[in-house]
């Protein structure tokens, strides 16, 4: 997806931390004269974010650009990366429905790519597609990314060119996480044409795996369902299958060692043996069949220490409404002594699901 190509009578919003991809970015686009709804999000966690904040907001109000900034207070749970991540796209998915957005615009450009592909590798962790995607859809957010034929060093020239001001992310000069360590022990190493061959040889895997795709949908269409078909494949094959119905058809997470688990219950020949996938599902053998359904009972716990109307995966607070299963709650009773006592009201059940 190249600028020119962007509609021009459409608003995009676009992610800008302040660093030198995604200001470059920006500046091109204003200067192609699309439409922007700049957002930003500050998660608190170093010094420099209030000074990228800043350049950001400064670059907004000397072009009459919108702008909004998000200050992350929600306490990270598990994996940061991962977290600000699912936070950042609920942010880009508020701003394309409320400004009425055609796209989000973010800028990883080739050098990205490339470390994503040598990440996806080295840890054996195929996605949907090997490296990153000029336009896809995310959390659905539609994801259009410019600059992936613009290489790091044709940002950092565009940057000093147009003296478009940018913050360096202190964190990013560290060898601590495995994308920093690729990208200077790796990439940056690299010559243009070797980025070049790379991201031929990128393409060409693509094409391969798009190939491949085609062929285990046509396995499906004629598939019994039985393990002893699955058995007949070779290892490699399994291995691919595997990836193919678990993670891209039905997007459970899943990671290189499961798969090879699987592989060996499948080439065993036993059966009865069952397996949980990523704390959610259930896949096992019965009958020579091969399942793959929801775990039986899915535990869940909310705390209240005030009324609070919502719908949450499992069930649904409201003032009105129809039910088939509802427990009813006067305001009096909800705020009763012994509720006052507690300080909370803690409902905790489980839901049978079944796939």
């Amino acid at each position: 997806m190249k600028l020119e190509k962007i509609d021009k009578t459409k608003t995009y919003v676009i992610g800008v931390s302040g660093g030198p991809d995604s200001m470059a970015l920006l500046d091109m686009c204003r200067r192609e004269g699309i439409s922007l709804v700049i957002a930003h999000m500050n998660y608190q966690i170093r010094e420099s974010a209030y000074r990228d904040m800043k350049i950001v907001e400064d670059y907004a109000q000397a072009y009459d650009i919108p702008c909004v900034i998000r200050m992350q207070e929600k306490e990270c749970i598990g994996n940061f990366e991962a977290f600000a991540r699912e936070q950042r796209y609920h942010f880009y998915a508020e701003l394309l429905e409320k400004y009425h957005g055609e796209a989000v615009l973010l800028a990883h450009h080739l050098d990205d790519h490339l470390e994503t592909y040598l990440m996806q590798k080295q840890r054996h962790s195929e996605g949907k597609v090997w490296g990153i995607q000029a336009c896809t859809i995310i959390k659905g957010c539609r994801i259009l990314r410019p600059l992936l034929s613009m290489s790091k060093q044709d940002v950092m020239d565009y940057c000093h060119r147009y003296q478009v001001p940018y913050g360096i992310d202190e964190t990013n000069l560290s060898d601590d996480y495995t994308r920093n360590r690729i990208r200077h022990q790796i990439i940056e190493k690299m010559s243009y044409q070797e980025k070049q061959e790379l991201n031929e040889q990128i393409l060409q895997e693509n094409i391969k795996k798009q190939e491949t795709n085609r062929k285990w949908e046509r396995f499906i269409s004629n598939w019994q369902y039985t393990v002893q078909e699955l058995s007949e494949l070779s290892k490699e094959d399994i291995q691919s299958f595997l990836h193919y119905l678990l993670y891209d058809k039905m997007h459970i997470a899943i990671n290189h060692h499961e798969i090879r688990q699987l592989i060996q219950l499948i080439q065993s020949g036993r059966d009865g043996w069952s397996r949980e996938l990523a704390n959610q599902y259930e896949i096992y053998q019965e009958y020579g069949k091969l399942c793959i359904e929801l775990k039986d009972e899915v535990a869940y716990a909310y705390t209240y220490d005030h009324v609070q109307f919502e719908k949450t995966p499992y069930f649904c607070i409201s003032q009105t409404g129809s039910s088939v299963e509802a427990l009813t709650l006067t305001r009096m009773i909800f705020l009763s002594r012994s509720a006052m006592r507690k300080k909370a009201i803690r409902f905790s059940c489980a839901l049978a699901q079944k796939s």
